[in-house]
């Protein structure tokens, strides 16, 4: 039984001012997320793989798993669900493919890079581990990217497989950590002249390099991954609003969801009893919270069924 709640539409989101952004794996995590409070979702390679291969972002799934979590997801949880498709795997014919069935699979936003195809921490975090440690982070890293024209021919394959849908094309460069900051907004003008609705340079971290992409780039901008480093964010959120940056998004539900887990298992596996987790009550919340809480959330399950349980 699925969840029948209307849901907004990418540009309706997008057009009511910045949306902090999770990163999710499944439906779990995505109603996780629903109940925090956020208001959208974005669907990551990197935490995809994991889920279902249980190794880093290596690129072991393949299209037809994506677009099975795709379907499962956006059928389940009422929130506007942004894929992260990678490269789109393989060439231009198969980038318009993806999409196409990616739209129809209930995306809200499509995320198309411009990298060779080799994932995750083979090609970033690698990257930005070695250029931490030599002190450089822009425009000296190797950091392949394919050449800009089979790119934007594969953003252009992508626009053409969302039209007349309510999905959006988000065009994602990597270019800066190897060919500079320019490199990459020059890409990103060039997706926005095809009609590219949102763009991602990749690997921002300062405010200063936010002012000069939004001095260059009009519209809708994605700041990725943000985080905090010595308990200083990269930038900070409302600054970044005021100049475009209208989708961020962030890791946080694969670290919260492995430590409620061992803190659970750990109790659970030295008293040999489900007491802790049959009486925990999630944060403090009281009983009339957590029914609270369930009536809100729960949507299309009967809150009295549940309440049963707690």
């Amino acid at each position: 039984m699925f969840d029948k709640r209307p849901r907004k539409t990418f540009r309706e989101l997008m057009s009511a001012g910045q949306v902090f952004t999770p990163c999710v794996w499944d439906c779990y995590s995505a109603k996780a997320a629903e109940m925090a409070g956020f208001k959208a979702i974005l669907l990551s390679g990197a935490s995809l793989g994991f889920s279902m291969s249980g190794v880093p972002d290596m690129g072991l799934h393949n299209q037809e798993e994506l677009i099975w979590a795709t379907d499962r997801i956006s059928d389940y949880s009422p929130l506007p669900l942004i894929i992260d498709a990678d490269d789109c795997f393989g060439d231009v014919a198969q980038a318009y493919r993806t999409c196409r069935r990616l739209a129809k699979a209930g995306a809200a936003a499509i995320l198309l890079e411009d990298t060779p195809n080799e994932r995750g921490y083979a090609r970033f975090g690698r990257a930005m581990e070695a250029a931490t440690l030599a002190g450089k982070l822009d425009g000296n890293i190797e950091h392949p990217v394919v050449p800009q024209d089979l790119w934007l021919a594969k953003i252009k394959a992508a626009l053409d497989a969302c039209e007349g849908t309510d999905c959006v094309v988000i065009a994602r460069t990597e270019s800066k950590l190897e060919l500079g900051l320019d490199d990459a907004i020059e890409r990103c003008l060039r997706a926005q002249a095809l009609g590219a609705e949102m763009t991602y340079v990749h690997g921002l971290r300062t405010l200063e390099e936010c002012q000069k992409v939004a001095k260059a780039l009009p519209g809708w901008k994605m700041f990725g991954d943000v985080a905090v480093v010595d308990g200083k964010p990269f930038v900070e959120l409302d600054d970044i609003a005021a100049l475009g940056f209208n989708l961020v998004t962030m890791h946080y539900l694969e670290k919260g969801s492995m430590w409620g887990m061992m803190d659970f298992g750990e109790k659970v596996f030295k008293s040999s009893s489900t007491r802790y987790s049959d009486e925990h009550t999630m944060g403090g919340r009281s009983k009339e919270e957590q029914r609270q809480l369930l009536e809100r959330d729960i949507g299309w399950l009967e809150a009295e069924d549940e309440w049963k349980k707690i």
